[in-house]
Order: C-alpha cells, then sequence, then structure tokens
C-alpha cells in the first residue's frame, strides 16, 4: 500500500511539475488517500472521470490525488493516443463505497478524520452527511454561520409528518440572524373599489410552495414572525363602526388569521385592540377615530404596520368595504390594499 498527502510546499512542487495553476489544487493539501496493492492486466471500464497522458505511473497516482471524485486509476502505455492492453488497475481504500452521503449528497473520499466528505446539493443539508435538514433559516444561520441569502429547503416540524419545503433565506436583515421569507400571490399594490357593504370584497391569500399546515409549524418553531399590511383609503372607513337604530355596522375592513378567525386591529396596534397603529398612539384627528381611515373624507391617508402574533398569522384572507359610489355617483370611494411577504426568526 501506498498513502498520499502532501504539504501545502510539496503540493506546490507537484503541480508546478505538472504543469497546474497551485490555486487549482492546493485547496486538497488536506487530502489523505491510500492505494491498495496494484491489479495486472486490469483495467475499470464506464467509470472514466478524465483520461491525461503523463509522464510516469507517479504522475497518475498524483492526477487522482488531486481530483476530489477519483477512487481509483487505470495505468497503461498510449499508441497514437489509442489504448492497449497492458493495464494496471489501482484503486484507493474507499469509505465512499459504503454510500454514507444521504439526500443526494457526493461522497469523495480522503477527507475529515471520518476518511470522506459529503457534499451536499443544499447547504440546508448542514450534518456531515448530508442527513440534517435546517428547521427554518435561523437555524441553518446557526449550524452553518457562513450561510448567505439564497434559496433553501426547510423542514420546521423535523421527522413530523409534514413534508420539508423551499423557502428565501434574508442572511442580512435583522442582523443577520436568519430570516426565512415565504411569498404570495397577493404582494402587488391593489386597487378596491366598486362595493359598500363592510366586508364585501375578499381576496384570498395563496402562499407560494407552502400549505397551511407547513406555515403554522414554521411560525411555531420560530420565536418572532410579522407581516406588513397597508390600506390606503379614500373617503374609505376601516375599522370604524356604526350604529343606528340599535343595528351595528362595521367595521369595514379586516384580515383573517390562519385559523380563520375576523381579525379587526391593524399593523401596529396590539391583538385585540381594535385599533390601528395611529389609534394607539392617539395621534388620529378626529375624537375616537381608531384609525386615519375612519376619518372618512375625500383625501387620501393609510394605515400600515407590521403583524406580529405569530399565533394568528399569516394572512389568509383580507376583507375591505365602503368603497362604492357617495353623493349621487359624484364621490368615488377606493383604496389600495398591500401586503407584505411572511416573515419568521429566531429560535423557539
Amino acid at each position: 500500500m501506498r498513502k498520499i498527502f502532501h504539504s501545502a510546499t510539496t503540493v506546490l512542487k507537484i503541480c508546478t511539475l505538472l504543469g497546474i495553476q497551485y490555486f487549482a489544487c492546493s485547496a486538497l493539501d488536506d487530502r489523505i488517500i491510500t492505494f491498495k496493492e496494484p491489479i495486472l492486466d486490469k483495467a475499470l471500464k464506464g467509470q472514466e472521470i478524465s483520461s491525461v497522458k503523463v509522464p510516469n505511473k507517479g504522475s497518475c497516482r498524483v492526477n487522482c490525488y488531486l481530483n476530489p471524485d477519483c477512487v481509483s486509476i487505470n495505468m497503461g502505455p498510449l499508441t497514437e493516443g489509442m489504448r492497449t492492453n497492458g493495464y494496471t488497475y489501482l484503486e484507493i481504500e474507499n469509505p465512499c463505497s459504503s454510500s454514507p452521503c444521504l439526500n443526494g449528497g457526493t461522497c469523495q473520499a480522503g477527507f475529515t478524520s471520518k476518511g470522506f466528505r459529503c457534499q451536499c446539493i443544499n447547504s440546508s443539508f448542514a450534518n456531515h452527511r448530508c442527513e440534517m435538514e435546517a428547521k427554518y433559516c435561523s437555524h441553518l444561520k446557526r449550524l452553518s454561520p457562513e450561510t448567505v441569502s439564497g434559496t433553501y429547503l426547510i423542514d420546521p416540524d423535523g421527522k413530523g409528518n409534514l413534508a420539508p419545503f423551499t423557502v428565501t433565506g434574508d442572511m442580512t436583515d435583522k442582523t443577520g440572524v436568519g430570516v426565512t421569507v415565504v411569498g404570495h400571490d397577493s404582494e402587488e399594490r391593489t386597487l378596491v373599489d366598486g362595493c359598500d357593504p363592510p366586508g364585501c370584497y375578499s381576496r384570498d391569500i395563496g402562499y407560494i410552495r407552502a400549505s397551511p399546515s407547513q406555515l403554522v409549524s414554521l411560525s411555531e418553531a420560530s420565536s418572532h414572525c410579522e407581516q406588513f399590511i397597508k390600506y390606503e383609503c379614500f373617503h374609505s372607513k376601516l375599522l370604524k363602526v356604526k350604529y343606528r337604530n340599535n343595528n351595528r355596522k362595521g367595521p369595514f375592513g379586516w384580515w383573517v388569521s390562519r385559523n380563520s378567525t375576523q381579525m379587526t386591529y391593524w399593523g401596529g396596534a396590539e391583538p385585540g385592540s381594535n385599533k390601528c397603529a395611529r389609534g394607539m398612539n392617539d395621534t388620529c384627528k378626529i375624537q375616537n377615530a381608531r384609525c386615519n381611515c375612519d376619518q372618512n373624507n375625500a383625501k387620501w391617508r393609510e394605515d400600515c404596520g407590521y403583524l406580529t402574533d405569530k399565533s394568528t398569522l399569516p394572512v389568509t384572507q383580507l376583507r375591505f368595504g365602503d368603497i362604492g359610489l357617495r353623493k349621487s355617483g359624484t364621490l368615488d370611494e377606493r383604496c389600495y390594499h398591500t401586503l407584505g411577504k411572511f416573515k419568521c426568526y429566531g429560535t423557539n
């Protein structure tokens, strides 16, 4: 048997002799491979990575060392560029033969104290055998601090019944803690017009590549979740409630929680307050107005903020009213709604 491993100085010399750029092979200076006894008159067919003309058999071994996917070599003479008989087969001790890498990972022999390393198809498989899927992006960031923003496969319920799903990982927001971001089909600023009763307009929210159950598992696994929501209004009430002849009318707008519950508070306000952020801060110009839009006059206003009660998120539906015609059709009440992506972060 012959064991091949090299210091950085030795690798530099080898690369120079072979005419290989040093940066292309110096990364392998921690690889250790052990060749078994050669087998004469044998050549492995159908598994070829590359074919290289070398000055001697030792150079052939070094080329195998420099290629992290190489586990064996066929050495033999060349005649006018064609192979002839008289080959010698040489293979290394290969722990990859037991297929230790899971989830589609590629095994490379000669690395780490275990004798191999796994090149995972997705960095959310953080374990050295590609067997551990990150539960969410904050978990992934903790497992692999060098992780950058991108698309990742997560599995919030671990070995539970729910399938893993794909999300966007923002590794710079929230001081780089690792934020899981899930988009939906209603993120664009959308005009609403043409009806008057409370909640007459309805928009269901469809989340991308994730089911309601998967989103619940993400929320439960994370310590914080949030979703931005905004209502721009022109002579359109939002949370205002009117009483006439002992009949209650309103609120005119609301959002629906993941549990199908009508939620009558707005972004930036406390859950259950029946107010918007402005109403919480007592900055509305009309006394007892819950929101800017409840001033209900012919001027564009807005109410916006973040919803942060993760036990009710994400938003599954938007409902609005008081967006019809007034004053014999001369005043067109209308609004725009905007709903941000669903974001979760932190360890629960």
